[in-house]
C-alpha cells in the first residue's frame, strides 16, 4: 500500500529530528546523567535515530520481521551501552516509551495532511508494536546480562584485594590477612593463595594474622585446609600475629593447629629466616 509507504519513508526522513525531542520527554536527572557519561550527546541521538529508521523500513517492508536481526542486534549493544553510562535500567527503559510516543507523533501529523484508510494505521500498530516490545526485551536481557559481567568483575578485583599475596623473595610471599574471615572469604583464601604462589614460584607463604579480630570452628577448619593444600603444592606455611583472644578462641572452639608452624609475629619469621639465609 502506498500510504504505507510514505508513512515509513516519513519516519525515515525526520529520524534525526525526532530524536532530537527525545530530552523533552525523558526526566531532568536522567538526561543529566546521559549527558555526563563517557559518550556524546550528539553520538547518542544519531545511534538512537537508527530505531526510529528501522521502524521506518519495516512499515514500508509491511513486516516487522524484516528488521527483526538488525533490531535486535541494536538493542544489545544499546543495553550494553547503558551499564556502561551507569544508566538505571527502569529510566532507560523509559525510552521505549519515547520511542512510541514520537513516532506516532509524527505519524498523526501526517495523517491530518494525508488521507489514510484506519485499517493502515492499524496495520501499522501492528508492525511497530512487535519491534519496540522486541527492542525493550532484548535491552532489557542485554542490560541484565552485562551488568552481571560488571559485576563478576568488580567482585574478582575485590577478591583479588582480599587475598593479597606479595613477593617478598624468590622463594617466600605473605599474605596479610585484615577483617573479618567468613566462611566465603575463606574458601578465596584458598582459591587464590594456591593461583598466586603458583604464579610467583614460591616455596613458602607467610599468613599473617594479626589484622584479624574474630575467628569461628569454620573459619578455623578452611585456615587448616589452606594450609593442607598449599603442602600438597610444595608450599610451606607459616602462620604469624595470632592475637592473643584468638588463640585463646581457637583453643576454647577445640581447633587443632597442632601440625602447622606458628610464630609469635612476622618479624620473628623473617629474624629466623635471616639466620637460615632464606631472605
Amino acid at each position: 500500500m502506498q500510504s504505507l509507504k510514505d508513512i515509513g519513508q516519513e519516519l525515515i526522513s525526520k529520524k534525526l529530528e525526532i530524536t532530537k525531542e527525545f530530552n523533552e520527554l525523558l526526566e531532568e536527572g536522567y538526561v543529566k546523567r546521559l549527558s555526563a557519561s563517557q559518550r556524546n550527546l550528539d553520538e547518542i541521538n544519531e545511534w538512537r535515530s537508527q530505531l526510529i529508521g528501522f521502524l521506518g523500513e519495516a512499515i514500508i517492508a509491511g513486516d516487522s520481521e524484516s528488521v527483526g536481526e538488525k533490531v535486535s542486534e541494536w538493542a544489545r549493544i544499546t543495553g550494553e551501552g547503558a551499564v556502561e553510562s551507569q544508566l538505571p535500567l527502569d529510566k532507560a527503559l523509559k525510552t521505549i516509551s519515547a520511542y512510541r510516543s514520537l513516532t506516532w507523533k509524527v505519524i498523526k501529523e501526517y495523517v491530518k495532511t494525508h488521507s489514510v484508510d484506519p485499517m493502515e494505521l492499524i496495520e501499522v500498530s501492528d508492525i511497530i508494536d512487535p519491534i519496540l516490545d522486541n527492542a525493550a526485551s532484548v535491552f532489557s536481557s542485554s542490560y541484565v546480562k552485562d551488568h552481571k559481567r560488571s559485576l563478576d568483575l568488580a567482585k574478582e578485583a575485590i577478591q583479588e584485594l582480599s587475598v593479597p599475596v606479595i613477593a617478598l623473595t624468590k622463594d617466600v610471599a605473605i599474605l596479610p590477612l585484615i577483617g573479618e574471615l567468613d566462611t566465603y572469604r575463606s574458601k578465596v583464601l584458598i582459591e587464590k593463595s594456591l593461583q598466586k604462589c603458583s604464579e610467583l614460584k614460591v616455596n613458602t607463604l607467610i599468613i599473617d594474622m594479626s589484622g584479624v579480630a574474630i575467628i569461628d570452628t569454620m573459619v578455623g577448619h578452611e585456615i587448616f585446609q589452606v594450609v593442607r593444600a598449599l603442602n600438597l603444592i610444595g608450599v610451606k606455611t607459616i602462620l604469624t600475629g595470632l592475637r592473643p583472644e584468638i588463640a585463646q578462641s581457637v583453643v576454647q572452639l577445640g581447633v587443632s593447629f597442632s601440625n602447622i608452624q606458628i610464630m609469635s609475629n612476622l618479624q620473628s619469621v623473617i629474624s629466623q629466616m635471616s639466620k637460615e639465609n632464606s631472605i
